[in-house]
């Protein structure tokens, strides 16, 4: 595995991270604070899901696993293509470029 690969991979982990971190910290404001539905839709797309109001346990398990997973993965995302962006120069190994010397 190449070096951009585990880089690519960092970033996803760490970038799906805050995004599960944001959907606490929003869930938590949600309580005690009046959350502004824009602002909950925008850092936390999938809680919309939220809206179906499952009655058993194992409904609220699967409806709370798409909401986190979910922002996991668009969190992740979203890390993974800002770590594209920052990723540095490319090697020019196997590229065709030959130095002489």
């Amino acid at each position: 595995m190449s070096n951009n690969t585990k880089r690519l991979r960092l970033w996803f982990l760490c970038s799906g991270c805050v995004g599960v971190a944001v959907a606490l910290v929003l869930m938590a404001l949600g309580t005690g604070h009046i959350v502004s539905p824009t602002v909950l839709l925008v850092l936390w797309p999938p809680s919309i899901a939220g809206i179906a109001d499952p009655t058993t346990i194992s409904d609220k398990i699967m409806v709370g696993a798409f909401e986190f997973g979910g922002n996991f993965i668009l969190y992740g995302v979203i890390g993974t293509l800002i770590g594209l962006c920052f990723r540095g120069k490319p090697d020019s190994e196997g590229l065709g470029t030959q130095r002489s010397g």
